[in-house]
């Protein structure tokens, strides 16, 4: 915002100085004070967008390190035995904490652009809402919604997340998918569609969940919403999982991770 009204005190000064000093008449004067402001904004821009991409490609990179990792932990546990699931809930929530601090560490420079960047509150609000929805912070994440950007398809589905949580009518929640599918390009709402289809699922609308997940399917190459659209097919509902998604599925809250206990061994075998 500020920056606007630099620009435009400048463009004003421009135009009327100009004009009474007898350079250019009103017509021109009003022409050279419009190109002064366009040229300001775009200059201006361009150099504030410039310091501020740097800083924004750190913070995806660390996000995605850091999802990656945990991840990578959810499929480690996933095939092998896990001996404390509640151990294994533990350490995925200190290391979500860990890419937390270590992301708004980075994001503080950007509190001072604020007011110079037209939008950037908006920006703000979109990456606290991912850290408060992590935090299960709802109450937080509810007053986020309205100001994000859900132009992430991840986003979206928190937002789908949310409203599933709230318990709101079919209708609300299906608008919501919609709205957020009109904004994906082909191949990056695997995630989303997946998403709604367990929804309709657990609310017992197979036949629409089947129309969803064959409308993924022909935008997404996705084995997950393949086999879940094989499994509803024939009839398989117990076989229908999101867990090939991995952290990203689990990041919504609609399920927990199924880990296997290790079992111990039977010592009577051996002895008695």
């Amino acid at each position: 915002m500020i920056t606007v009204l630099i620009n435009l005190f400048v463009a004003l000064c421009v135009g009327l100085g100009l004009t009474l000093s007898g350079v250019t008449g009103w017509g021109w004067g009003l022409v050279w004070g419009v190109l002064t402001l366009v040229a300001g904004q775009v200059g201006l821009g361009w150099l504030l967008k410039r310091r501020m991409g740097a800083l924004s490609d750190q913070v995806q990179a660390v996000m995605a390190r850091a999802q990656a990792q945990m991840q990578a932990k959810v499929k480690r546990w996933q095939t092998r035995q896990m001996a404390n699931p509640k151990a294994a809930e533990a350490e995925l929530a200190k290391d979500r904490d860990a890419m937390i601090a270590e992301v708004q560490a980075l994001l503080r420079p950007l509190e001072r652009y604020r007011l110079w960047v037209p939008f950037l509150g908006r920006q703000l609000a979109t990456m606290e809402l991912q850290f408060a929805w992590q935090r299960k912070d709802f109450k937080r994440v509810d007053a986020l919604l309205p100001r994000a950007l859900l132009l992430d398809p991840t986003l979206a589905c928190i937002k789908l997340a949310r409203l599933w949580q709230r318990e709101v009518p079919a209708e609300a929640l299906d608008k919501a998918f919609r709205r957020a599918v009109r904004r994906t390009r082909y191949d990056t709402s695997a995630l989303l569609y997946a998403t709604y289809a367990w929804m309709l699922v657990k609310r017992g609308a197979i036949d629409e969940a089947f129309r969803i997940l064959r409308e993924g399917d022909e935008r997404n190459e996705n084995a997950t919403l393949k086999a879940n659209l094989d499994h509803l097919a024939n009839n398989r509902l117990a076989h229908f999982s999101n867990a090939g998604f991995g952290e990203m599925w689990y990041a919504l809250w609609l399920e927990e991770p199924k880990f296997h206990p290790r079992r111990a061994r039977d010592m009577g075998r051996y002895f008695g």
